[in-house]
């Protein structure tokens, strides 16, 4: 269990790495961190005998 000043802590630290931006290939324009999990969230999944399995998102820097 954490204090509240505690958790406003860890909660500010959580909310500052999300905001560090890295260059993306693929968009050619610099993303948050934040960003990069909206966008490799799946969407609805397609039946499975139409569409080939999401690929994970691999690091690359």
């Amino acid at each position: 269990m954490l204090s509240e000043g505690g958790r406003k802590l860890v909660v500010q630290s959580v909310r500052d790495e999300f905001t560090v931006t890295i260059a993306h290939r693929s968009l050619g324009r610099n993303v948050a961190y934040g960003e990069l999990l909206y966008l490799d969230a799946p969407g609805p999944d397609p039946p499975a005998w139409k569409e080939p399995p999401n690929k994970p998102f691999r690091t690359w820097w």
